[in-house]
């Protein structure tokens, strides 16, 4: 996944694909929602405009409804942004070496947040 190239769909079974995209956050637009976003941007003190109300309000436009966000950040402040986004945020254990890490989904259509 690492070395497959920008803006290109990649199929790695008939059922599950992916694409890199080159671009700032802001202007990142997909062809159509997506079903899950692996957010892996640097930590808030590094990158902090990447952990907005405004970044997480955008990419919660990008998601399907049902469709999930996943980011190692676990902060408080970062939680709360995703749900000001309209995600129900839970926190769940994280893979070997993670504590844990935030899964954030879209409710489907009629349900509340």
């Amino acid at each position: 996944m690492h070395t497959s190239p920008w803006n290109t769909p990649i199929s790695l079974t008939s059922w599950f694909a992916f694409q890199k995209y080159h671009s700032s956050l802001f202007n990142l637009a997909t062809p159509q929602p997506v079903n899950l976003i692996y957010y892996d941007a640097f930590a808030p003190g590094a990158q902090p405009e990447l952990w907005t109300v405004d970044a997480f309000t955008h990419l919660f436009g990008m998601l399907t409804a049902g469709g999930i966000l996943v980011t190692y950040c676990s902060k408080s402040d970062v939680r709360r942004a995703m749900m000001a986004a309209g995600f129900v945020v839970n926190k769940i254990p994280g893979p070997h070496g993670k504590r844990e890490m935030v899964r954030a989904v879209k409710p489907a259509a009629g349900h509340e947040t």
